[in-house]
């Protein structure tokens, strides 16, 4: 039997230690710390993806499968995937890690019962093989730290945004804030609770100003 020569293709690994564009976001403090002890965040900058189909050519050109072999076999497992997490089974996937579903309910302090609870997510938990091999990664910081923002500035930039817009999202709070989305969140749980604020019904995480806040009349 006749083995295809391997020939990676290097589109995204140009043969040699990788280097990973990344843009510094915000500075937070560090929980359980004391109030001098801060945190600069930083997220991956993502120019461009790598998809099935390239990942199908590449696979194809280290090994005697077709391009559209593993994609049939993509298509394969991803089915058996989904289906043994419909069954409620963590799915192992050796040297890259395990996945599972995230559940939640809504009722309240009353006990959920089974057509209360719904899933809220995937969750990947990564293998420790697949976070040694990414351990000599380097990183090429880019931009600014963004402070967040005072009280007085925080109240104009929310204001303005008002002034277009009927509610705003965790996320957008913390774009104009400059605070991490669950300092964001707890934020706005503060407006609520001073009642300058309430959430939108049947929109998870969206808040809109009460009258009488915000320039709201």
């Amino acid at each position: 039997m006749k083995v295809k020569k391997s020939k990676h293709v290097h589109h995204y690994r140009d043969g040699y230690t990788p280097v990973v564009r990344c843009h510094l976001s915000r500075r937070h403090k560090v929980a359980g710390t004391d109030k001098d002890a801060w945190c600069t965040g930083v997220s991956v900058a993502y120019p461009q993806k790598i998809d099935i189909e390239q990942m199908a050519l590449d696979i194809s050109n280290a090994t005697t499968a077709t391009p559209t072999d593993v994609k049939l076999v993509w298509d394969a497992l991803r089915t058996t995937i989904t289906d043994a997490l419909s069954h409620g089974y963590r799915v192992q996937l050796d040297g890259l890690g395990s996945l599972t579903m995230e559940l939640s309910s809504h009722t309240g302090p009353t006990p959920p019962t089974g057509k209360d609870v719904r899933i809220s997510g995937i969750r990947f938990r990564p293998d420790k093989h697949l976070l040694d091999r990414l351990a000599d990664v380097k990183f090429q910081v880019e931009g600014k730290v963004r402070q967040p923002l005072a009280a007085p500035e925080l109240a104009d930039a929310l204001y303005e945004y008002f002034e277009t817009h009927d509610d705003i999202c965790v996320r957008e709070f913390a774009r104009i804030s400059n605070y991490a989305p669950s300092t964001s969140y707890a934020k706005l749980n503060d407006y609520v609770a001073h009642g300058e604020m309430e959430r939108v019904p049947r929109i998870k995480g969206c808040f809109r100003p009460t009258p009488g806040h915000f320039g709201r009349e």
